[in-house]
């Protein structure tokens, strides 16, 4: 995943699960260690808005055009602190892990472009992706109950 989707991903999952009374302290600290990264590398991302309401794609809007405009998206150290946030809310709260709709725009690859297993309560949107050879999609469901349970 690229790293914009990838850090949007982190942050409508991490604060759909996180703010539920029932999170599991797994995903409380890998949230909140990821709205910390954030705070210190890019302090004009606004979170807070968000947090009142996660599903909101509005404040959705306003969070990813903030990371648009953020610098240096690939730093690893919060790429590293998304994919815990992620892999913590699949683990413990896989509804909230479905809630966001996943967004890849301008990726490049000079050999091919494999994407697989995308599961998205909101849209899968894919936009100006090229590739030198093939660009394969696998397992991409998106919609109102895109995982059939």
């Amino acid at each position: 995943m690229e790293p914009l989707s990838l850090i949007f991903s982190a942050i409508i999952a991490g604060a759909t699960a996180a703010l539920k009374p029932t999170a599991e302290q797994a995903v409380k600290d890998a949230y909140a260690g990821l709205k910390a990264l954030i705070r210190k590398k890019w302090s004009r991302v606004e979170m807070e808005s968000l947090e009142r309401d996660p599903a909101d794609k509005a404040r959705q809007q306003l969070v990813k055009s903030d990371l648009e405009r953020a610098d240096d998206l690939a730093d690893g150290e919060v790429l590293k602190q998304a994919q815990q946030v992620l892999a913590a809310v699949k683990e413990h709260d896989p509804a909230a892990a479905e809630s966001a709709g996943i967004t890849i725009e301008d990726l490049e690859s000079g050999a091919n472009v494999n994407i697989e297993d995308l599961v998205a309560q909101g849209a899968i949107t894919a936009r100006r992706i090229k590739a030198k050879k093939d660009i394969n999609i696998k397992g991409a469901r998106a919609g109102k109950n895109p995982t059939g349970r």
